[in-house]
């Protein structure tokens, strides 16, 4: 049994990935571009393409997918199908159901999820926390060059959860096929204000990381470029709605894959990353 897991060079993907092949079982990584990934059996795929799935879906059981345009990748699915492709985990986005009903996250998702549904093919649906990771993409700068790292709500409350937590959880319904036709949150084991994850991160560095509140326009005018305005909105508009109120915790990682990885233990495992 194949197992394709798109997305592979991604933070979720690529740990889908590692799981699988440390569990002994056959993988095949994709991306946009193959050439990228460093896997035996890598294959350049398009989501979006109307076509030419055939190399990426030869021989293929399972599919761990991703999809990161906003076509839902149906002509992607319904080839999968025909292929013989028996089984989908697709990782979506709490902000499906958080926040306002016409949210740009959750519009660049719901195509995905419709796509899944209607495609034939049994699926699980991931909604992951708080990426552990997201420390790492939004603050990691700032940290390696002793600046401050700058909250607009900094008493948000959130459940940081390891990229590797997710990745373990779909390998798992991979592998077993245990949830068909259900949606599943995956959080880390604790709740925690964005001021008390920049303090662990501090603890476990040796050394203290400034936080600096900000003002909204202070956020969008050093808004990244990768970063769309409207989600960044979003974003601040989820983190103020949080202040005072704790993150939800489930025990979805335990239940599926093992006892589930603090924030500390996370922060501990990539210091180097904020060195």
């Amino acid at each position: 049994m194949t197992i394709l897991v798109t997305g592979a060079r991604g933070n979720v993907g690529s740990e889908v990935v590692r799981v699988l092949r440390d569990g002994g079982h056959e993988v095949r990584g994709s991306a946009r571009d193959a050439g990228k990934l460093d896997l035996p059996d890598a294959v350049s795929l398009d989501l979006a393409a109307e076509g030419g799935f055939e190399d990426a879906l030869r021989g293929v059981d399972a599919i761990f997918l991703y999809p990161t345009r906003p076509n839902g990748a149906a002509d992607f699915l319904a080839a999968a199908r025909k292929s013989g492709v028996s089984y989908v985990v697709l990782l979506s986005s709490p902000d499906v159901y958080e926040g306002a009903a016409d949210n740009p996250i959750r519009r660049g998702h719901l195509p995905a999820e419709a796509a899944v549904a209607e495609s034939g093919l049994p699926f699980t649906v991931l909604y992951p926390g708080w990426l552990a990771g997201n420390a790492r993409r939004d603050w990691g700068a700032a940290i390696r060059a002793g600046g401050p790292v700058r909250l607009v709500a900094p008493e948000a409350q959130c459940t940081p959860t390891a990229e590797a937590d997710v990745g373990a959880v779909a390998a798992k319904l991979l592998t077993e096929r245990s949830y068909p036709g259900r949606a599943l949150t995956v959080t880390g084991p604790e709740s925690m204000t964005q001021r008390g994850v920049v303090e662990t991160l501090a603890e476990e560095l040796g050394r203290s990381i400034e936080v600096a509140a900000e003002t909204r326009s202070e956020a969008l005018a050093r808004r990244p470029e990768w970063m769309p305005e409207a989600v960044l909105e979003h974003l601040m508009d989820v983190e103020e709605a949080a202040v005072g109120r704790a993150a939800p915790v489930n025990n979805t990682v335990e239940r599926f894959a093992g006892r589930a990885t603090s924030f500390r233990e996370w922060a501990r495992a990539h210091k180097d990353d904020f060195a």
